[in-house]
Parts: structure tokens; sequence; C-alpha cells
């Protein structure tokens, strides 16, 4: 340090502190002003330079520049003014972390509106990690939140007390303008070109601004959701829905989670799950089934797999959490709504909804089987409640046998994230029962913990394998009337595994004996067999319902 010192030119160094007790008044400010900077530029769990966020904020740079103005005039600075500095402190952490987290997994735009999802955040890290690991992040992360406030108020304080001496300036501002040159050296992060103002952290102000923005928009953008509902409405209440074409067969509707078009595109995914497909487009085409495939575009990407499974169902274009409670307070007709009306008795299998809401129901199926209805006494697979193998084959015991036409909507879960454990197929169906014996049969286990999802591709498509090898088992040895199956993804994976934000299509893949049911699908340009190369440009999920109903019925509801 006395090297360094000794290097500096002389009208700098008389600056330097001296004393011992200036040295830890020193060391002190510099603490405060790391901690400050962090809070204002860090955006983990979002993929960053390293210790970039060490550098100035433009923000930390003029709260200090005014607690030297006020400093100068010899002037205390209120309590209001301190308290909202805090305030504004923890703001800023709260949406930086938001952003970065949905940076990093989901593509998507982050509000504060999203933060009653905090408590699905904690749950899904309860379901995946051991005891061992959660309860100590658990109480490490409530800590922070406590500090996080007090770290804040001791940092301004610090700060301000030592900016209010007029000789220290001058130290200061070397010190920031050496920072502001190491940050125009430092390299800019592709994929976060606005990290940066010159050499200093970007401000805040603007990402401040857009949630001021958005949170004084809400009522206007409860008129957007309402009309976009009622266009919906209007659309289905003109479409054709007696569904008589289906010729009262049975509907399988199976959403595969986290299933998207980079199974089917990228060359590496390829080469994983074509044995499978080929496998499917050969045992199934054996027995007289015809196959069809094609694409459609997801409202979310990465997660939140209801806004998909509320685009299906209701014909609205559900991208956000908010329009989300928008649509579910609506509760416009669903596609089980259509079903029911036209005859079918309309089943619901979610394995991953393991509590009772206290909104009402969205969907109006006749039945809904969800976590506790499912009678299962085997393990957990990481997020997944139970195998995917066992959710079909307790329908099939359950429903199947009916003698009403079934509509039957399946949520798989055994490919949903953090895919760290997937489970094996049982070969004898019989022996499933009650999923006990899934405690002694072999699991796929990958090495992979939240937040880091960069070397997951090879669980991930493990994961889908599995789906679609009992997808065709429960085809091949219980679908052997003329039903139609439709199986399709409800979103991208995270962008750490499919690796391009901008594409957020999913496969669709449509299956049965009688060839005129998937026909129909063909004429709106799917193609056929497993792979839908060459298929026509997708379309929004939105637009699945009421095509199925113009495809599939002959006369217009009664108004």
């Amino acid at each position: 340090m006395t090297t360094i010192a000794r290097s500096l030119p002389a009208w700098l160094r008389r600056y330097l502190p001296r004393d011992r007790a200036e040295k830890r008044r020193f060391a002190g400010f510099l603490g405060a002003t790391l901690l400050l900077d962090t809070l204002f530029n860090l955006r983990f769990p979002a993929l960053e330079v390293p210790f970039w966020y060490l550098l100035p904020s433009v923000d930390v740079v003029m709260i200090f520049g005014a607690f030297a103005i006020i400093g100068a005039q010899g002037w205390r600075i209120p309590k209001p003014v301190q308290i909202a500095l805090v305030a504004l402190v923890v703001l800023v952490r709260i949406l930086r972390f938001g952003d970065g987290l949905e940076d990093r997994y989901y593509a998507q735009k982050f509000t504060l509106y999203e933060l009653w999802l905090a408590p699905e955040g904690v749950r899904f890290a309860h379901s995946v990690l051991a005891w061992w690991k959660f309860w100590p992040l658990a109480l490490g992360l409530f800590a922070l939140l406590v500090l996080l406030p007090v770290g804040a108020y001791y940092a301004l304080r610090t700060a301000a007390t030592y900016l209010s001496e007029l000789k220290r300036l001058p130290l200061i501002g070397v010190i920031f303008l050496f920072a502001f040159g190491i940050g125009l050296a430092a390299p800019r992060e592709t994929r976060h070109p606005k990290l940066f103002m010159g050499g200093f952290g970007v401000s805040a102000g603007p990402r401040i601004r857009r949630e001021a923005t958005f949170l004084l928009s809400v009522v206007a953008e409860r008129g957007v959701w309402g009309r976009a509902i009622a266009r919906a409405h209007d659309e289905l209440g003109r479409t054709p829905s007696d569904l008589a074409k289906l010729g009262r067969h049975n509907v399988h509707l199976i959403l595969v989670e986290s299933y998207g078009v980079v199974v089917v595109d990228n060359p590496d995914f390829v080469a994983t799950i074509q044995p499978t497909f080929d496998s499917i487009e050969k045992t199934l085409g054996e027995r007289g089934f015809t196959v069809a495939s094609g694409r459609l575009i997801s409202p979310t990407f990465g997660g939140r797999s209801w806004l998909a499974h509320t685009t299906l169902a209701t014909s609205v274009r559900t991208t956000d959490q908010f329009g989300y409670d928008i649509v579910f307070a609506a509760k416009p007709k669903t596609m089980a709504s259509f079903f029911h009306a036209a005859g079918y008795r309309t089943v619901l299998a979610s394995p991953g909804t393991t509590r009772e809401g206290n909104r009402g129901d969205l969907y109006h199926f006749d039945k809904n089987y969800y976590y506790w209805n499912f009678d299962y006494v085997g393990p957990a697979f990481a997020w997944a409640t139970m195998p995917d193998q066992y959710v079909l084959d307790f329908v099939r015991r359950r429903e199947l046998s009916t003698t009403s036409p079934l509509f039957v909507q399946y949520v798989l879960v055994s490919s949903h994230a953090p895919w760290s454990e997937t489970p094996t197929i049982v070969e004898d169906w019989s022996k499933l029962e009650n999923g006990a014996i899934f405690d002694t049969q072999p699991v796929l286990r990958f090495p992979i913990v939240w937040p880091n999802f960069e070397h997951a591709q090879e669980a991930y498509i493990r994961s889908i394998v599995y789906d679609f090898a009992i997808i065709e088992r429960y085809i091949r040895q219980f679908l052997t009337d003329d039903s139609l199956v439709i199986v399709l993804g409800d979103h991208q994976p995270v962008v750490e595994v499919s690796g391009n934000e901008a594409e957020r299509a999913v496969p669709v893949h449509v299956f049965s004996r009688k060839k005129e049911l998937v026909e129909a699908f063909i004429r709106r340009g799917y193609v056929a067999g497993m792979w839908p190369r060459g298929a026509a440009k997708p379309r929004g999920m939105e637009t699945f319902l009421p095509d199925l109903l113009r495809d599939f019925s002959t006369t217009p509801p009664a108004r």
C-alpha cells in the first residue's frame, strides 16, 4: 500500500488518509460504496461479466454528489429522505433480481405485479432441493431480506458522513475516475447490452419509470385484456361447435411439460429423440394409426405453463400473470365446456397441482384429478410429484371404461425442470398399482441444481424421450379404438437449454386409427409423420381451439 501511495502525484498524496482513524473511515466508505454499487448493478441470476457490478453505478455517483453538496452546506439529511433512499435501494434490488431471473430463464419482462409468484418459487426450491440444502438457503434468503434495508441504511449513512468533508473529495474523484476508465475497458456481455452507461453501471431510472408506467396504466391494461376476452368469446360464439365430426370418439389431449421445437430442430437433440420417433411411426403405423405433426407458438417461454394452458383452453393469448388473473376472473368458456356441451365426459389429470385454490375453477372439467386424487404412494422425482407413466395408467384404470365419449387432458410433469431425476419405465403396467414400485425402480440422475442449467441438455432430452416412450406404449397397449390423440408441448425449455429465446414454437402431434380425424389437421397445414418439418408456418396457440371446433363441427352454437 505504501509503495502504491509513493507512486501517486504529490498533490494527490496529501489527500490520502494518514492516521488510523481516518484510514478506518476511508475503508468504511469504500465498503459502503462497493455494497451500494452491487445493490444497484447486480442482475443475479442473470449471466454477467464477473465482478462488473463493483463499478460505480450512475445512481450511486448522483447520490454521492448530492451528499457532497449537502455536506458542503453543513446541512443534515432529513430522516424522511434517508428512508426514501433506503426504499429506493430496496426497490432497485428487487427489480434487478426480477429482471435477472426473467432474462436468464424466461426471456420475459419482470414487473412488481409478479411478486405474488414468489411463494411458487419457494415451493419449487423445496421440491427440487434436499432439505439440508433448502433450509439453509431459505434461512439465508430470509436473512438477506432483513439485512438488505439495514445494510442499505448504514451504507448510505456512512457515505453521507464521509462526504461531508470537502477535503476528501479530490481523492474520491480520482477513485471514481479510475473506476470509470476500468468500466470503459470492461468487456460487454452480448446478452446484456445495457449494463453500462459509459464506464459506469447504467442508471435504474428508466427501469423504475417503466415499472411506474405499468402500475399507473393498470386500469387501461384491464381494458385491453377485457377486449381480448370479448373478441375470443365472440369468435367462438360464431364458430360451429357441436364436434359432431368426431363421431363421439374419445379425445386425449396430452400436454408435455417444456417440450419445445428445440427438440426437433437442434441436431444434438434430434439424434437422441430420433430412435423414439422412428419407433412411434413404425409401431403405431403397423397398428393402423395415422400420424401427423405441426407447430404452434406458445405465449410463454421457459416456464409458467399455466399461461399456455389458459391460452389453449380459452383461445385468449395469455402472455403474463396480470393477463392470466384477468382471464381467470372472467372465466370465459373453455375447451372442456365445448366438449361437455357436445356430450363428452371431460377429465383433467393434473398431478402438478398440489394444493386447492381459493378462486374457483377456470377450466370447467367434469372431473379433476389433482395430486391428492391419484392415490400415489411412491417417490417424487425432483419437481415431478409422480411419474407420467403412473398418471396415464391411473386415468386409464379410472376413466377409460366409461361408456360416454371422453375428453381427457393430461398435464404431464416428468419433463419439468430441473430434470435432475427422471423415472424409468415399468414395462409391465399391471405392476404399477399405487406407485410403490417406483421406490425400487432405477432412476436417471443428473447433477443439476438451480440456478445452473447450462449443462442440463442431456437431462432435458432424456426426460422428453421418457415421455414419448410411455406415450407410445400407452397408445399401443390401451387406446385400441379410434380415439384422437393430440400431443403437444406447452413451451420451450429455459434459455440455457433451448439457446434461442426468440423461438417460442412447440411441436404438435396427432394420432388416430381413424384416418379422417388426422386428415383434418393435415388440411390445416400439418405434415405426415412425427417430424413437423415442412409444416405450415406456426400460428398462435390461441388458434387451436377455434380451429378444432371448425374442423370437427357442423352447426353453430345456440346464442
